[in-house]
């Protein structure tokens, strides 16, 4: 029996499955756990769900004759299950090789299939899925039922895989622990531009692990994070080497810092303890910009107004960031009383060609003047992009266009 681009349950290939058993008296397969996937259907609906799964199922397919056998068996562990099965014909080898050739074959399709089945998801899923496999091999034994041998295969094939992907969430931990302990970031300035004057006015500090590491994707780092419950430990880092290193930033520009609402009330990020970081980092509290997203404040406004409060008195601004994005409420921003508002990039980027985008950026920038707020562009990568946001009339702009982050140079003393 051969592969084909309609995938069906094990159960409709028993008869073969068990004669394979038998006559070999044993019986390999691979697993492939790609639950991960399934909140494909809950956000986008079966029928992108169904889309990717074929996809996916092609790509098993095309597979057949490289990676395994066009005799291999493809199946699901049930009808529109979240498993996929491989079962593997006999191999001309030392049975003492089994186990051996199976992890070979599990790290063939590590690096080659599983790189292109994550693609698939990429528009879909926010985060980057983890797909693990795993592998078992059953030994026939006349006195059991044949199909309780080969579902003890895919339990332990499912063991396995689960097994393989806990001992990778713990070596990301550990990774991710080591960055936190031991400082282990890169800490980048993207430059804010006065569209009307074309001067920089600011610079957003912006955090990455270092170059050649698991986390040097900004994305991959607070991904991480956020998973491993060690979001707080991850911000109140990259708050405070973003505060120390702006003394690379020209003396007359602010700097924009990304913050979660909870850290306001870090009593490291008060009191002696700020006013020491502001001075070892040689800036005053009136060049400081606290970055937050307006949908992580809006469950407790008043908590956060509260100690919001305590850095507006020194003269810290407040920038709310992501407006537009389908979460901002116009009413809490108008209660959180910022000085800037940063446009969502998914507005900007290709405004010139939506009508829509140019109408909910006309109402953005209308109300930034109605409360005196500095309106930034976010994302701007296109000369058409520029052009648009310029005479929709947002004040700043930023982007790959007006410039990249980047370490900048300490100035000369």
């Amino acid at each position: 029996m051969s592969l084909s681009e309609s995938i069906r349950a094990y159960h409709e290939h028993l008869p073969f499955l068990t004669e394979e058993l038998i006559k070999n008296s044993h019986l390999s397969m691979l697993i492939m756990d790609i639950s991960p996937f399934s909140a494909i259907e809950e956000q986008y609906g079966i029928q992108t769900y169904t889309q990717v799964r074929r996809s996916i199922f092609s790509l098993l397919t095309e597979q057949s004759g490289k990676d395994y056998r066009k005799e291999d068996i493809l199946a699901l562990e049930e009808p529109g299950g979240t498993s996929i099965l491989l079962f593997l014909s006999p191999k001309r080898q030392a049975p003492s090789r089994y186990f051996e050739s199976l992890e070979s074959l599990c790290s063939r399709l590590h690096s080659v299939l599983i790189p292109r089945i994550l693609r698939t998801a990429q528009p879909y899923l926010k985060s980057r899925p983890r797909i693990s496999i795993g592998y078992a091999i059953g030994v026939y034994n006349p006195l059991v039922d044949p199909h309780h041998t080969i579902l003890r295969i895919i339990r332990e094939a499912l063991d396995q895989a689960r097994l393989q992907q806990r001992a990778e969430e713990i070596v990301t931990l550990q990774k991710l622990k080591e960055v936190l302990l031991n400082g282990e970031l890169i800490t980048l300035y993207q430059p804010i531009v006065d569209l009307h004057e074309n001067r920089i006015v600011a610079y957003e500090a912006l955090s990455r692990g270092n170059a050649g590491t698991a986390f040097q994707s900004a994305d991959e780092l607070f991904n991480a994070a956020i998973k491993h419950h060690q979001l707080v430990e991850l911000d109140r880092l990259c708050r405070t080497r973003a505060l120390l290193f702006s003394n690379r930033v020209p003396s007359k520009a602010k700097v924009f810092i990304n913050t979660l609402p909870a850290t306001i009330r870090d009593p490291e990020f008060q009191g002696k303890h700020l006013i020491d970081l502001l001075e070892r980092a040689c800036i005053t509290p009136d060049r400081i910009v606290i970055e937050i997203t307006e949908k992580l404040v809006i469950d407790n406004l008043s908590l956060f107004q509260e100690a919001m409060s305590y850095f507006t008195d020194l003269g810290v601004a407040l920038a709310v960031d992501d407006v537009g994005s389908g979460y901002s409420g116009l009413e809490t921003i108008v209660k959180l009383k910022p000085s800037y508002l940063k446009l969502d990039m998914s507005l900007v980027q290709g405004v010139h060609l939506s009508m829509i985008n140019r109408e909910m950026l006309k109402a953005i920038i209308s109300l930034g003047r109605g409360i005196g707020a500095k309106v930034i562009a976010e994302g701007i990568e296109l000369p058409e992009e520029l052009k648009t946001v310029q005479k929709l009339g947002a004040d700043y702009g930023q982007g790959y266009l007006l410039g990249k982050p980047d370490m900048m140079t300490p100035p000369a003393k």
